[in-house]
């Protein structure tokens, strides 16, 4: 029986995997029912059948809503008993229409500050106070919090709860019949170096194709594989082109999720160096795997994955290639690092158990407001 019901409001779908991971997972584990409101844009997603989605089309303009669209936002949240809140500008509405309406809202903090713009800093640091609890997925995503931003908020209203994986849909994708080998045309032989993720600045892809450059000038035998799309894609293409690796350098484009954890089985390393972060899904998701890490040295990354990944500055290729060659070396460390990362994962970060850390922040922001 259905006895809470939560409204997650969400720029895209399709730009939110581990909010609509933790929706699906309170369907699933807790007696919790999720509806997704997607402002902008909507696309499936996996086990999209379990929730509701309701998109709300907002027209591609400078402020992205007009009368109709707060409408139609305010309809789905007055139904709602909680309303969660991801991105700035859909979160800074929805907690403006669920102050409207009654609705206690809680704001999921998944990034720290780097990549925020002035404007999105600002208006989400002056609505977060609206909300009964700010939920962020790292201490680090916390303490990247402004001054000002902190003094608006009760120290007691800010929750840490990391992200979560489905660990028995990972291990699952190990029988799948894709496989990067078929579909790059690579030997079976190859130390594959493989990284999942939106090609944007942030993720920092140039250090990690120059890395991968420089450790074949040292002889070792690596290849790269890139997961996902984006703006940065020409422009990589053009650099593993100039530094001669063009064909030792994968871009595989958009991939269904199955297919992205089958790839976590195939490779040998997974390498992420990227210049910022909140808690990464797609790291998580390798450690999980069983594969051995190379992150870039970053908070979220160390205080998160200290003893069980290798580490580099985010910038420096050579001290990447340097641990890319180290562990392509070494299958007794690669296997070492695999191990320990999984049992982390099991003991830490299990979706299961992060979807019952949202439903105990529901039941207390709901005995608040009722009491």
């Amino acid at each position: 029986m259905v006895s809470l019901r939560v409204c997650f409001v969400v720029n895209a779908v399709d730009q939110t995997v581990a909010e609509v991971d933790i929706a699906v997972a309170l369907q699933r584990y807790t007696d919790t029912e999720v509806t997704v409101l997607s402002w902008f844009d909507a696309v499936p997603f996996y086990r999209d059948e379990l929730v509701d989605v309701v998109n709300l089309d907002a027209p591609d303009t400078t402020t992205g809503v007009n009368r109709e669209t707060l409408r139609q936002a305010s309809e789905v949240i007055a139904e709602a008993d909680i309303v969660q809140t991801t991105h700035n500008h859909s979160g800074v509405f929805a907690k403006l229409l669920s102050k409207y309406n009654g609705v206690p809202s809680v704001s999921r903090e998944g990034n720290t500050r780097d990549g925020f713009t002035r404007l999105g800093r600002v208006s989400n640091g002056l609505t977060n106070p609206i909300s009964a609890r700010v939920v962020c997925n790292s201490r680090a995503v916390w303490e990247s919090f402004k001054r000002w931003e902190t003094a608006l908020l009760n120290p007691g209203n800010v929750v840490i709860i990391p992200n979560g994986v489905d660990r028995a849909a990972i291990d699952a994708a190990a029988e799948n019949d894709w496989s990067v080998h078929q579909v790059a045309d690579i030997g079976a032989d190859t130390i594959l170096v493989g990284t999942v993720s939106t090609l944007t600045e942030q993720k920092n892809h140039e250090t990690l194709v120059r890395g991968v450059a420089l450790a074949r000038e040292q002889g070792v035998p690596v290849e790269l594989v890139v997961a996902g799309d984006g703006p940065q894609r020409d422009r990589l293409e053009a650099l593993a082109s100039d530094l001669g690796v063009v064909s030792k350098v994968h871009f595989l484009g958009d991939i269904e999720r199955a297919q992205v954890y089958g790839l976590l089985h195939e490779i040998d390393i997974y390498a992420m160096p990227s210049l910022w972060e909140g808690f990464s899904m797609a790291a998580v998701e390798a450690v999980a795997s069983g594969t051995a890490c190379v992150f870039a040295d970053i908070e979220p990354f160390r205080q998160t994955y200290d003893e069980v990944a290798k580490f580099h500055e985010p910038t420096d290729a050579e001290t990447l290639a340097d641990e890319l060659g180290e562990l392509a070396s070494d299958p007794d460390e690669r296997e070492r690092l695999g191990a320990t990362g999984r049992q982390l994962v099991a003991e830490n970060y299990t979706i299961e158990a992060i979807a019952r850390s949202y439903r105990s922040v529901y039941e207390a922001v709901l005995a608040e407001s009722n009491g």
